[in-house]
């Protein structure tokens, strides 16, 4: 079930304020923590997966890159969202990370236009090394896009 605006999740103190993308996968979602006021980000599979034969097999991957991503996070790096936690709600993971307002690369792009040859390189080495950092934590970014930087 995809939660609605105004939904308070029954395992933590957090309450949907807003969907902020659907993927193949998962639903995004930012969220406001109840006690600290702070905005974070809660990413869950899609429901319609429970129905594919695989979803056993995709829930034990997303379980297990998100107990690696909360793991890699005790080690900051600059350029990753930081993992907060990692749960179950309603029989639906849900991993929650750092809310970083503004806009993602793809957007930027699309306003002002190509990146200057000094931005691009600016962020070419940024995507690099947080990769970089990532694969040697054995983890693998499925879906390095504009929209997920």
């Amino acid at each position: 079930m995809s939660w609605t605006i105004g939904y308070q999740l029954q395992s933590r103190p957090y309450v949907v304020e807003a969907i902020l993308g659907r993927g193949g996968f998962g639903i995004t979602y930012k969220a406001r923590h109840l006690e600290h006021n702070q905005h974070f980000v809660i990413k869950t599979p899609l429901d319609y997966l429970k129905q594919d034969q695989k979803y056993g097999e995709y829930l034990r991957r997303f379980q297990k890159e998100g107990e690696k991503l909360k793991r890699l996070c005790k080690y900051p790096h600059p350029h990753i969202v930081q993992v907060i936690d990692f749960f179950t709600e309603t029989e639906n993971p849900c991993l929650v990370m750092e809310y970083i307002p503004g806009e993602n690369l793809y957007d930027f792009v699309k306003r002002q236009g190509a990146l200057t040859e000094t931005q691009a390189v600016k962020v070419i080495r940024q995507i690099g090394d947080a990769l970089n950092f990532m694969h040697q934590a054995e983890l693998v970014h499925r879906d390095a896009t504009p929209l997920n930087i």
